[in-house]
């Protein structure tokens, strides 16, 4: 399959200078000021404050969601040439681009002709594309694709030009779809890295996490760096349940040794892997040989975690007759309908599953995103401090599974003390006071009670009463540069860690959070940040007519996604709402100072990836962006290395 590959806008330099000085349609007064100071902020929120404008409203009603004309107005018959400059038209009329300098719009899945009607349908430039998970390292980059029943694209390779600013990624070959039958998997996640072992050799891989609604396999590939084509492939992991997101963690004490930490969508079924287990909430597994640096043939488990063995909240726990769960009740929005007549968010249930998890750069700490069960922390020295082959074989001196202390409707209080021997557990159970009280002779009840008590005020979880279909706690990225400075915090530990939340289960939609680990086993929030829509009214009112206010527009999902976080700001991917930048300087007000929403309006999702002071995303519908970041702080972005929300970070 031939795949298109095309600089975005011929002359972007000269779009940007049009959005930050004066561009045709702002306000005349902001155009005059404008020309006598260069540096002055031009708001188009109509924010009083001025330069301190308030979050960009995405202009839905005048945003289209199907391919464009020149014009900028819908047109299915327009050339591709025609397409993107219609495009860049109505991102500079409608503002659509702040402190962000668009250099590539990259498709990744090409459109079709329809020989009946002669118009185009299916790609990215029709806004039908279908991009998922994103990898770089090196001068390679990956586009993987959001698969399903008859349809298998391949993850697109592309190479990064030597001038990346003045050339788009260029593509160089693909990678077969992994499928079942007549079943594209979803490549929803893709990790990169480039790393030197021991014997100073450097090496690529490509982590690739793929599959269904029900089904999760792992494949670790040898990348040549020079060609970026697959040289070696590691045997297949299947999960028994649903593979969702992973971290790619390079250990600093041993340059050979690569992990990933694999999160689980379907637990508690039972492990093709280990029989009589059942599927654990996340993996920690061994890919390269911590001895030479090369992929492992056949990837390796060396601990696992589930928050319900430990005694966390149930999964898919469902209320009593009056709506009450075991920690409060959902507030009800479902007698508000939007525009299409759907009713607002209320949930019917708690999945409290583990969604996502960030692992600390030595290794000693993951933070989790726990959907509905919120954020917490995790200890996982033993994971870090030990090898892969005594891990494996249980002679690290920790449990390689979490101790089982609860079964449905008892908690085996005698086990409790256990839990901090297990190589992942929460926290908490490191606190001292925790620890002498469980060891003490006071009654097994009293145990259980004080125990239940921490562990439920360890997690800052704030659903219910908010709503969170399906997911809640999305993601949870430690801020890094800014370690917490409190008493006995030797080893740098963050004082702070940004939240995405996920909700597309009717209005309101979820928003951001900050919350402080200053004291890591009891998180709490102390800043948040949001867009318009996120307010009920606003998001009932979203329209649903394309600009020409007749035809209908594509149902285009709006949620918080994956953030990537520098000591100063945010870069977030925000699904329709575009990629959004906010200022976390203050963490306790946290302000937009950035945002890109490309036309045909997309769905943004990847991680953003920073590479050599560039930044990558790629949308769902769209293809491939490539961009740079030009607002305040932009001196955080580093010229050199690959950055990103879900890697150990700067890597090659």
């Amino acid at each position: 399959m031939a795949f298109v590959t095309t600089a975005r806008h011929c002359a972007a330099l000269a779009l940007v200078s049009a959005l930050v000085l004066a561009p045709a349609g702002g306000p005349a007064g902001a155009q005059q000021s404008a020309r006598k100071n260069p540096q002055t902020c031009i708001d188009y929120s109509a924010d009083p404050s001025g330069c301190q404008p308030s979050t960009f409203a995405t202009p839905t009603g005048q945003l289209p969601s199907r391919r464009v004309g020149r014009a900028g107005t819908i047109d299915a018959k327009s050339s591709e040439a025609d397409a993107r400059a219609g495009a860049q038209r109505l991102e500079t009329r409608l503002h659509l681009f702040r402190n962000i300098t668009p250099l590539h719009w990259v498709t990744t899945v090409p459109s079709v002709k329809d020989p009946a009607t002669g118009g185009w349908t299916g790609g990215d430039l029709d806004a039908m594309g279908d991009a998922r998970g994103l990898g770089i390292a090196g001068d390679c980059l990956f586009v993987g694709h959001e698969n399903g029943l008859g349809q298998k694209h391949g993850i697109n390779i592309f190479r990064i030009a030597p001038d990346p600013v003045r050339n788009p990624p260029v593509q160089v070959g693909e990678i077969p779809a992994m499928a079942q039958g007549d079943q594209g998997f979803d490549d929803r996640e893709l990790r990169s890295i480039v790393y030197a072992g021991t014997d100073g050799t450097d090496r690529q891989i490509l982590v690739r996490n793929g599959g269904t609604q029900s089904i999760g396999r792992q494949i670790v590939y040898d990348i040549d760096m020079k060609t970026c084509q697959v040289k070696l492939t590691s045997s297949v992991y299947d999960f028994g349940g649903q593979s969702h997101e992973f971290y790619l963690w390079h250990d600093p004490a041993n340059p050979n040794r690569l992990l990933v930490y694999m999160t689980i969508w379907t637990p508690a079924v039972p492990d093709p892997n280990n029989p009589g287990l059942l599927v654990a909430d996340l993996y920690a597994i061994a890919i390269t040989d911590e001895k030479s640096g090369a992929v492992l043939k056949d990837p390796r488990v060396v601990a696992t975690f589930t928050l319900q063995d430990a005694g966390g909240p149930r999964l898919n726990e469902k209320p009593d007759a009056t709506g009450l769960y075991s920690d409060g009740r959902f507030i009800d929005y479902s007698v508000n309908r939007n525009l299409q007549g759907q009713t607002g968010a209320f949930n019917q249930a708690e999945q409290n599953k583990l969604h996502s998890i960030t692992i600390s750069d030595d290794g000693e700490r993951g933070y989790v995103a726990g959907t509905t069960s919120g954020f917490y922390v995790l200890n996982t020295e033993g994971v870090a401090h030990h090898g892969n082959a005594e891990l494996a074989a249980g002679t690290a001196g920790c449990n390689l599974h979490t101790t089982l202390v609860a079964t449905p409707g008892n908690i085996d209080a005698s086990r409790l003390p256990e839990l901090a021997n297990d190589c992942m557990h929460m926290i908490i159970n490191d606190d001292p006071g925790l620890k002498a009280y469980l060891g003490s002779s006071a009654p097994p009840e009293a145990k259980l009670q004080r125990y239940l008590g921490l562990e439920t005020r360890s997690r800052f979880d704030p659903y219910p009463p908010f709503n969170a279909l399906p997911t809640g706690t999305h993601s949870a990225i430690p801020v890094p540069g800014r370690p917490a400075e409190v008493r006995g915090n030797t080893k740098g530990r963050p004082a702070y860690v940004w939240l995405s939340d996920e909700n597309f289960g009717g209005c309101p939609l979820n928003y951001a959070r900050m919350v402080s680990v200053e004291q890591e086993a009891f998180p709490a929030m102390i800043g948040a940040f949001a867009i318009p829509d996120n307010l009920l009214d606003n998001c009932l009112k979203q329209p649903i007519t394309e600009p020409d206010g007749v035809t209908r527009r594509r149902p285009i999902a709006q949620q918080n996604h994956n953030p990537t976080v520098f000591k100063d700001l945010v870069f977030t991917t925000w699904y329709g709402q575009g990629l959004r930048v906010v200022d976390i300087s203050n963490p306790m007000t946290p302000r937009e100072v950035g945002y890109a929403l490309p036309v045909p309006q997309g769905i943004a999702r990847t991680y953003p990836i920073f590479k050599d002071g560039l930044m990558y995303w790629a949308d769902n519908r769209t293809g491939l962006h490539v961009a740079r970041y030009t607002g305040p702080y932009a001196d955080e972005i580093p010229a050199k290395g690959v950055y990103e929300g879900n890697a150990t970070s700067p890597h090659r």
